[in-house]
Formats: C-alpha cells, structure tokens, sequence
C-alpha cells in the first residue's frame, strides 16, 4: 500500500515506525507474530525477528501457537513472516545485534525466560525503547477503548461489556491477553466506529511504565495475591502493577473500581473513582442464572458501569444480561447427567477464583476438582488456607487432586479431613468425581492453579474435561470413598 493511503488509515506518529529498526521477540508467539504482520502493513522494513528456538523447531513452534488456522493458510502466513522480516535470529544467535535496535517489541511474560536475562541490561540503559502490544495502543489508538485488569473477573468483564454494546448496537473488539490473536489492522481501520475492550493482566501492565500513558476508562476488578513470583513474592508490589491501568490517566479519564474489594477501596484513586458493588441497584438488572452467582455478578455489574458511561441505557443494558452466554471455563455447565451437573470452571487459575465458585453452590453438594501446578506453592500457604476453610464451610463432598499440585496439596486436604483423592491425570480425576457424585450432586472443575505440565492453557484443559464429560453416558453409581 502507497504511503498516501496508509495515511488516510493510521495516525500520523503510528506511521513513524516506518523509518525504525524494531526487534521482536519470541516472533514465533501469537503475540509477536500479529505485531509483525502489522508492521508490514505500515511498509516496516527494518524488522528483526528473535526466537530462542532453533531453526528446525521454529517452524513447529509457530504452527503450534497458532494451531486454530487452517493448514493451508497457515503455510501462507509462515512464508509471509519469514519474507517480511529481514532476518530471524534462532537460538543460536538469540538477541544477537538487538543493542542496534531503536524500538524492541516483547512478549509479556519476557522476563520469565533464562534467555532472555541480557535484556535486563540492555534496558538499564533508557536509550531503547521497550515496548508489547499495550503500549501500541496507548501510543498510538486513536479510538475509543476500556482497558480492563484485575486478579480474577476481567475476563468475564470484558465480555459482559462486549456482549452489552453489541445488544445494543454498537460496534466493539476485544482484544488482550485471552485472546490468541491481534488484527491490529482492522483495530485501526474500524478506530472511529468501533468500541475496543483490552483484557489487561499482570505482566503486561509491567510494560505500562514505558508509554507513562493510561486507558481513558480503565477498570479494575479485584486484587488479591497471585503471580506474586513476577514480583519478587511481594503482594504490595504487585498490586502497585494493576494500579498502572489507572496511575497516568488526565482530568476527565474515568476509573471503575470494586467498592466489596478491601484493597480497591483504599487505592490511590478513590478519590476519584466511579465505584460498583454487588448492593449496586444496577444488580436488579441481572436476569441471567449464569451471572448470579456473586463473583460473576461483580464482573458484569462493572461491564454495567462501562456501559452506562458509553451511553448505554439501562433498558439496553438489561437486555444484555438476559441474552450473555459465558465463554468456555467460566461457570459452564457442560451436562447434567442422570441429576449431576458438570460444571467447568477451568479458568479459575486463582486460588480466590475457586473459592468463589465453590461458595456459588449448595453446601454438601460439590465435587471439586482441583488440578495444575503453581510455582513456589508454600508462598500462597495463606491463600491455600483460605481455600482450605471456604471448603470446609461448604461442607464440599470430596475433592479429586491431580497434576503437580498434589504433592503439596493432598497433606494439607487429608489433614483437614477431606474425602481426598490423588488422581494421575485429569483424566482420571473427573472419572473419579463421576463414580462419587449422586443425584444433587456438582462435578466442579475449579482448578485453582495454572494449567502448565499436563495442558500447555486453561483453554487446553477446560477442552479435557469437556471431552470426558461428554463422553459420559451411563449412570453415577458408585458411594462415597468406594475404589
């Protein structure tokens, strides 16, 4: 495309980028991947691609990522990333001549990887600039957009929200860190007429400091611990992370915050903030069976609070709860079996998030099933006691424990008197939940940890359990603790 027209599609200073040496790294990544495609589109041609895969696996690597595309487009897309960058660094040359660079893009969880400790020193420096996906868009969108955080809801949030504004006409993307993709072409062809809704967490708000810039309507649902090994197991440096979606907003920006929160209500906006509660008269509102349970229905009565401020009327916002359907792993209930009801909640990678599914159903009634890993397990002991007392609360049935967290898990749940069960995979986690469960009875996948060794995302293991509830066709019938 001419220079001439792509000015009539993208900001002026977005059009910049055309004359820099940009670095991206872990180019194979879906991230990394979409910004390369985009930078073609503005004529980039000074782009350098790193992977600290080898050459031989670079290929694999990238189908895997994007795994949804049909082959034969897929073929298309990897022949176009490797004509359009000017060269790609593999692992043996990973990071090579990136002190050259004037922009480097990154993935967000960049600093998680051993290979990538030079680039620590490289940024102390201040003469790189350093930037992923959100700063693009607090640089240069021109549009309309909420950007959302929060340790458990902002998901939910941001689909509520999107779901609102399409009931009542109006054109909106999601975009962000559950998405597997990013069309920042048509983002920015559709910025007048489109409402964008950016799904923020943790390690991506890490990147906020470079731009020094904040969504004009941000939104925060709650903050508890979790991903604390980002930030050096310091719970007050990770909440001073979610408040950058808020921290370098100007008079007139807007920021929605959890009044039931404890930590919200004594954030550096309250002041200023424009609070929402589950006492909210919006709540009355809520006429969806899926959204009444309370943590799910703080998430939607924040996408309310968005809605309202975007113009929405409460008539148009009441029809949007009534028609939501929830996304896969959200207090989905994938079948109800001969009186059992299976219920996945495999996105609950928080211990609080499966706390809250837990309390949303009748006491004596569940069946949990609790799966994943979590690094350095023995610094969310508080957490896990928490958990631990919400079950005991709820008088939970029994609970099925596989992948990496059972070995920390199954002494502490034995010692507080649990129907435990150690199972080998998920598998035969859920095989062992449906020989237990009785008419009544919940079958809930709460995992409340991630979902890294047996599955590579909670999309992957939310997918698993599905596939062996739906192959279920014959009656619960076995009792309590049978073998």
């Amino acid at each position: 495309m001419e220079l001439k027209d792509l000015k009539n599609i993208y900001p002026p200073k977005l059009l910049e980028l055309r004359g820099k040496e940009i670095h991206l790294i872990g180019v194979s990544g879906t991230e990394m991947s979409s910004l390369a495609f985009f930078l073609f589109s503005l004529g980039c041609k000074k782009l350098v691609g790193h992977d600290f895969k080898t050459k031989a696996e670079f290929k694999k690597s990238f189908f895997n990522y994007h795994e949804k595309i049909k082959p034969r487009e897929l073929s298309k897309l990897f022949l176009k990333l490797n004509t359009g960058l000017k060269k790609i660094n593999y692992k043996d040359k990973y990071l090579q001549g990136i002190e050259k660079a004037d922009i480097i893009f990154s993935a967000s969880s960049w600093f998680r990887y051993e290979p990538n400790k030079p680039l620590e020193k490289i940024l102390k420096n201040h003469k790189i600039i350093f930037w992923n996906w959100y700063n693009l868009l607090l640089e240069f969108y021109p549009g309309t957009w909420v950007g959302i955080t929060g340790t458990a809801g902002k998901g939910t949030a941001t689909n509520v929200l999107h779901h609102l504004l399409k009931t009542a006409g109006h054109s909106s993307q999601l975009i962000g860190d559950s998405w597997q993709s990013l069309d920042f072409v048509n983002l920015f062809k559709n910025a007048s007429k489109t409402v964008l809704i950016a799904e923020v967490n943790n390690r991506t708000l890490t990147f906020a400091k470079y731009s020094k810039k904040s969504p004009k309507i941000a939104v925060i649902t709650n903050i508890f611990p979790n991903h604390l090994d980002d930030h050096h197991n310091s719970f007050t440096e990770y909440a001073k992370v979610k408040f950058e979606i808020a921290k370098y907003q100007k008079a007139g920006d807007k920021v929605i915050l959890n009044h039931d929160d404890t930590v919200l209500r004594k954030s550096p906006f309250t002041k200023r903030a424009i609070f929402y509660s589950t006492k909210d008269k919006d709540a009355k509102l809520i006429n969806n069976d899926y959204l009444n349970s309370p943590h799910l229905k703080s998430d939607a009565l924040a996408a309310a609070k968005v809605a309202r401020l975007l113009n929405i009327s409460e008539a148009k916002i009441k029809q949007g709860f009534k028609t939501f359907k929830p996304r896969s792993g959200r207090m989905q209930t994938v079948k109800n079996l001969h009186g059992v009801k299976y219920v996945d909640d495999g996105a609950a990678t928080r211990i609080q998030s499966a706390i809250l599914a837990v309390e949303s159903f009748a006491k004596g009634k569940v069946i949990l099933i609790l799966e994943g890993m979590r690094k350095n397990p023995e610094t969310f002991q508080a957490e896990f006691k928490k958990l631990i007392s919400a079950l005991q609360n709820n008088k939970i049935k029994a609970i099925c424990v596989s992948g990496k967290i059972k070995e920390y898990l199954t002494p502490l749940l034995i010692k507080a008197k649990f129907n435990v069960f150690p199972e080998a995979d998920l598998t035969a986690s859920v095989k062992k939940a449906k020989s237990l469960a009785k008419a009544g009875d919940v079958v809930l996948l709460s995992p409340a940890c991630e979902s890294f060794g047996e599955f590579k995302d909670y999309r992957e293991r939310s997918a698993k359990f599905k596939k062996v509830v739906l192959s279920f066709s014959v009656p619960s019938g076995s009792a309590l603790g049978r073998k």
